[in-house]
């Protein structure tokens, strides 16, 4: 350590390193130079370029306290640099740091480093694989629902009947004759009988012609997924558009060829029960998945620190604020759709990060122990193969970064190594 600074070093539980830092005024003095300097660019006093003013009409000008944390700005990264080189520490987050003292300049700089961790009761684990059965019922439906895609229809001039199709225009108004906010819709088409509207919405359509418009009252469900129109009582107003006859095709090996690109009926059915058999295998993956890695983090026994935690919780918020924007919400916004207050999901991110960490370092230990290894020959094919998915110019534009040694390239090589574990350990 410098000879213009006293350290004490202490390591704690957790992976904790507490070093206590004390500053003499050889290396505070240039520090604190360098910030007045970069605080200059600032500032504009009258007979004075912008960023020459003298610097001790600069001190008098700025604020102390943007001095002081400028100062401490300036002094941390060769701090950094010769405490994790002296003492040999192998932080993981950023280092959190504390002023103890101005006079002198003592500062608490805490390092994380990755904790111990213990893996209790791992070899015991099971995940039980169910068999894949598939229900007849099941089959059909899917059938039905392809069918479906293939209807005809042909508008007719007649009152409209169950069964057919309807396109109109509606809204709702509550008890107070006023309009419930988001119902009004046009062009909304349903077919009478198929009971995806509130009850008692289709029926009251049975009869009406074209042009008609009619009024009728219906209560929403007790369960109606906008909970602010639960049970609540509205009057609806509705203008038939149009009125149409539905022609459902049959499954006929004559269609099943002309349609469905299949040999006949029966090898059409074959293609929706292989479909579905794999979608249904590939969800039973992810379940056994999902309770391993359950079980993985139930085996992990680790000291976390409150800093990692913290590192972690802000990591998952960052995420969640991205999600959101990509589907154009606010955060705050989501908060109050939620329901939730802020510190609920402060906790929630607290209890989801030390999840998300307990399995991330048993995930480590395990891959360690296991001494899961890929070869470069092997990433490289791997790396080709997860390319070759992506178009043309997409991969141009990243193929760099999953070369040797490359964040992407570990993360995937990272990634690859889970997948084995997982493997081995499903069975």
């Amino acid at each position: 350590m410098s000879d213009d600074q006293t350290t004490t070093v202490k390591r704690l539980k957790g992976g904790r390193i507490e070093c206590t830092v004390t500053f003499h005024e050889a290396e505070i003095t240039p520090a604190e130079e360098k910030a007045l300097h970069e605080l200059s660019r600032d500032i504009e006093m009258p007979g004075f370029r912008k960023g020459s003013v003298p610097m001790d009409m600069v001190r008098e000008k700025v604020d102390p306290q943007k001095l002081f944390e400028k100062t401490i700005h300036n002094l941390l990264p060769p701090t950094f640099e010769q405490l994790v080189k002296e003492h040999d520490i192998k932080p993981v987050v950023h280092p959190k740091v504390e002023a103890e003292s101005r006079e002198p300049l003592i500062l608490k700089i805490t390092f994380i480093e990755k904790p111990e961790v213990t893996l209790k009761g791992i070899n015991k684990i099971t995940v039980e694989k169910k068999d894949i059965k598939l229900d007849e019922k099941d089959v059909q439906k899917m059938i039905e629902y392809i069918l479906d895609k293939h209807k005809k229809f042909e508008e007719v001039d007649h009152p409209v009947e169950e069964g057919n199709q309807v396109t109109m225009d509606f809204y709702g108004e509550d008890g107070d004759q006023k309009e419930i906010e988001g119902i009004r819709t046009e062009g909304h088409q349903v077919e009478v009988g198929s009971k995806v509207l509130i009850p008692g919405f289709e029926d009251n359509l049975i009869g009406m012609k074209k042009g008609e418009k009619k009024q009728f009252n219906l209560t929403f469900p007790e369960k109606y997924h906008a909970e602010h129109l639960q049970g609540m009582p509205g009057t609806f107003h509705v203008t038939i558009q149009k009125i149409e006859t539905v022609q459902r095709p049959e499954l006929t090996d004559a269609f099943a060829k002309a349609e469905l690109h299949s040999n006949d009926a029966a090898d059409f059915k074959n293609q929706i029960e292989e479909s579905m058999k794999q979608q249904e295998e590939m969800m039973e993956r992810q379940r056994r998945e999902r309770a391993l890695m359950d079980a993985i983090a139930d085996a992990t026994h680790v000291d976390l620190a409150p800093e990692l935690l913290e590192d972690e919780a802000r990591q998952l918020l960052t995420e969640l604020v991205e999600q959101l924007q990509q589907q154009g919400i606010a955060l705050e916004d989501w908060i109050k759709q939620t329901g939730k207050s802020v510190d609920d999901i402060q906790k929630d991110m607290e209890q989801q990060g030390e999840r998300r960490l307990k399995l991330r370092l048993g995930m480590t230990k395990l891959v360690d122990e296991k001494n899961i290894e890929i070869s470069d020959d092997e990433m490289e094919q791997i790396v080709e193969e997860f390319l070759s998915q992506a178009p043309p110019e997409q991969r141009k534009a990243v193929e760099e970064s999953y070369q040797k040694g490359a964040n992407a390239w570990e993360q995937l090589k990272w990634q690859k190594k889970v997948e084995r574990v997982l493997e081995e350990m499903l069975g």
